[in-house]
């Protein structure tokens, strides 16, 4: 079934939001807010539908070429057909969407969304699949392989290291990660610039704090390492041995790292330790039970919460306000050409 659909804003995800005649939403990826489109309907559901871009009957002034020739198909980006400063604005206001319908705050102060330093060639590492001689990316709607020997949002290090793969791919089936030798081994960001501008937000949120910092899920110890000056103790929890032992290779005095999960460790830290601010960056999962009630139990003057995934963090802040008011959210463009969105919450116990 073909219908005409105006479209008016871009969901979490990426794709194109419109209204059928009967109401419900419809989701069509690669399209722009203000564009009027002709689309195919593919999956009806009770309250809402999903559709495939057939033409555009009135494109954007916004809307670019896309530069990769896979676009669309490879689930990778899905943003290359707007132009940066609408990525940016959308993000900002996907941001403050999630914190109204998953937090429920009304009312919350959401920064415009910080650029990256490169909107492409700047990831460090790329994780691609194989099968059974096919090299690249997962289809957007399939676990199909889309062919890919050059990636334009990664560096060129790390295409070198495709192209060659994707002339002698291997036998089998599998995940291959490339990635730049300067990169570090456990978890570190895949874009570097970027990850200076957030490590430079979450310095000014801090600014002006000298106690102990207790970085949880620290990694080998990104923000840690680069705040110590600031701080007369500092305290990293991370699960991950091998980014434990890489942290404590070079720690300064009053600099510790506690291995194991964080849920084990951070009611006893919170507990022991007077003049705390806590620092958490955990995975898209977002913060254990545990470790909400164990900050709720004990919970320090300033809370600052770095998020990959804004709808837990909008769950977690959800939680956190039984003790914490949100002083400001700032997104941070980690990901240009994407749907993935990284933010920072300011909060102040209340």
């Amino acid at each position: 079934m073909e219908t005409t659909l105006a479209i008016e804003n871009i969901g979490f995800g990426g794709a194109g939001v419109g209204r059928l005649p009967d109401g419900r939403v419809c989701f069509v990826h690669g399209t722009l807010p203000g564009e009027r489109v002709a689309v195919k309907l593919v999956l009806e559901k009770k309250n809402y539908t999903e559709g495939e871009l057939v033409r555009l009957l009135e494109a954007s002034p916004r809307r670019v070429r896309p530069p990769c020739p896979v676009f669309g198909e490879c689930g990778g980006c899905a943003y290359q057909h707007m132009d940066y400063d609408l990525q940016r604005e959308v993000k900002t206001g996907q941001v403050a969407d999630l914190m109204r319908r998953v937090g429920g705050f009304a009312e919350i102060e959401v920064r415009p969304t910080l650029a990256s330093p490169l909107q492409w060639g700047y990831r460090n590492r790329v994780s691609v699949h194989v099968d059974d001689g096919e090299v690249g990316f997962h289809h957007r709607k399939s676990r199909r392989v889309v062919r890919v020997a050059n990636c334009p949002i990664a560096c060129d290090e790390v295409n070198e290291q495709l192209a060659e793969l994707a002339s002698k791919p291997p036998s089998g089936r599998g995940r291959v990660t490339l990635r730049t030798r300067s990169d570090r081994r456990g978890f570190s960001q895949v874009n570097d610039g970027a990850a200076e501008v957030l490590l430079s937000t979450v310095r000014d949120m801090l600014f002006g704090l000298t106690g102990h910092l207790v970085d949880a899920y620290c990694g080998s110890g990104f923000f840690a390492k680069s705040l110590r000056g600031s701080f007369a103790k500092t305290t990293g929890i991370e699960w991950s041995a091998g980014a434990i032992s890489a942290a404590r290779r070079d720690a300064a005095d009053g600099e510790t790292y506690l291995q194991g999960a964080v849920e084990h460790h951070l009611a006893d830290v919170l507990a022991d330790f007077d003049d705390l601010t806590l620092l958490v960056d955990p995975p898209s999962e977002g913060l254990a039970s545990d470790v909400v009630a164990a900050i709720l139990v004990s919970p320090p003057q300033d809370l600052v919460y770095v998020s990959c995934d804004p709808s837990t963090l909008a769950r977690d802040l959800k939680k956190l306000s039984a003790c914490y008011d949100v002083r400001f959210l700032q997104p941070v463009d980690m990901f240009p050409q994407t749907a993935e969105i990284e933010v920072a919450a300011a909060c102040r116990r209340r």
